[in-house]
């Protein structure tokens, strides 16, 4: 069986759940996790990854920056040797620079996963930001070492395109999701009729103040509506305050597990995860929770922005609005708290919908053919771009 080097420099935040999601569905292959540094909040993976370092001490810290400028660190790639690897599957343009490194030093095909960062950025944007200057300075390197680049939709395929990536090594691939896992068990009778959930991080391109200014104008016409979010991040404060200023009836749960998630989803009535496009290019990349929202019967609403329109069909799964219109998001999560025939056709439809096209186990399938491509076109070439290690 070969072996393929899943890579993330952050090894691996809890909210990343869609790497393990998808390399726990990997028949043909066995996976080693590989990275810098640990994650400030990790996920539990099954076994335990080889790191450049240990803990996240300011000597730590370092050592990852100075990596991802140079990628020397002999002993670290002595021990990736060892692991008799065919290929490295990294995520995220950010990995690009250390990934280019590993590739190189290990003599391995490299495939990087887009899911929404520096591949959607401006060279004025990255410029802003220190820690995507590796990148501006390696993405040339990265985009002739690199097989292929995998982009979670064709909105990242085209953003990558418009900041220069090379065209004929991007490829559209969905990862999926657990349909085994998200699958409404509850009769429709125990829905709670008034409870619209939003599940992400709280950060601003994730759109949650947009909700609550809609919930505002809902709980108008239908006092009895509730909003539950789940998901933590440092634009909480402000929606907080946002909530109590506008008295909306709204419950702050946190992060939770994937087993809560999928409690609060058997509940829910309508999802709802307004994106928007931040000033410097921010946006949703795709968003699998709309995907496992729909799997469990839950019919989903949210701006027409980034990636999401390709998570749902607008007007049969889900409800599109443009973005930023809060009358016209108001207008969509109240026809699915009133009109119970059309939410019961979103319903079923999405249900059907989610599992034709994103079951984790196809669309895994998909990528290890995808490695068997690569790894049979890849030819081995000599590191000369850095320095020899000593």
């Amino acid at each position: 069986m070969n072996r393929v080097l899943i890579f993330a420099e952050r090894m691996l935040p809890s909210t990343q759940t869609f790497i393990p999601l998808q390399v726990n569905e990997l028949q043909r292959y066995s996976a080693k996790y590989i990275g810098l540094i640990p994650a400030e909040r990790n996920y539990v993976l099954r076994d335990r990854p080889v790191m450049l370092t240990h803990n996240r001490s300011l000597a730590s810290r370092w050592r990852r920056e100075i990596y991802r400028w140079v990628g020397c660190a002999p002993r670290f790639h002595s021990r990736l040797r060892h692991l008799g690897a065919k290929v490295i599957h990294a995520h995220f343009a950010e990995g690009g620079p250390p990934a280019f490194f590993l590739s190189s030093r290990l003599n391995l095909p490299l495939v990087v996963h887009l899911r929404g960062g520096a591949e959607m950025m401006t060279d004025e944007e990255l410029r802003k930001h220190a820690f995507e200057l590796p990148f501006l300075i390696h993405r040339r390197k990265l985009f002739e070492r690199s097989s292929l680049f995998l982009c979670v939709s064709h909105y990242i395929r085209d953003k990558a395109i418009a900041t220069g990536f090379p065209s004929e090594k991007l490829q559209v691939h969905y990862t999926g999701m657990n349909c085994r896992a998200f699958n409404a068990k509850l009769p429709v009778s125990e829905k709670d009729p008034d409870l619209v959930l939003y599940v992400g991080r709280l950060v601003r391109y994730k759109g949650c103040d947009y909700l609550l200014r809609a919930m505002c104008q809902v709980q108008q016409r239908r006092p009895e509506a509730k909003l539950v979010v789940i998901g933590d991040g440092d634009f909480r404060a402000e929606l907080e305050t946002l909530k109590s200023s506008l008295g909306v009836r709204c419950t702050f749960l946190g992060e939770q597990s994937q087993t809560v998630i999928r409690e609060w989803l058997e509940k829910a009535r309508v999802f709802c995860g307004p994106s928007v496009t931040l000033e410097g290019g921010m946006s949703e990349a795709f968003g699998n929770v709309f995907s496992e929202a729909q799997a469990m019967g839950v019919p989903v609403v949210s701006f027409r922005h980034g990636g999401i329109p390709e998570t749902l069909c607008d007007g049969v799964t889900g409800l599109l609005a443009a973005e930023r219109d809060v009358e016209a998001l108001t207008s969509h999560l109240l026809r699915y708290l009133e009109d119970t025939a059309f939410w019961a056709y979103s319903r079923e439809e999405g249900m059907r919908w989610v599992r034709r096209e994103f079951d984790v186990r196809a669309q895994t399938a998909k990528l290890e053919t995808i490695y068997d491509r690569v790894i049979e076109h890849f030819q081995p070439r000599s590191f000369s771009q850095t320095a020899p290690e000593g």
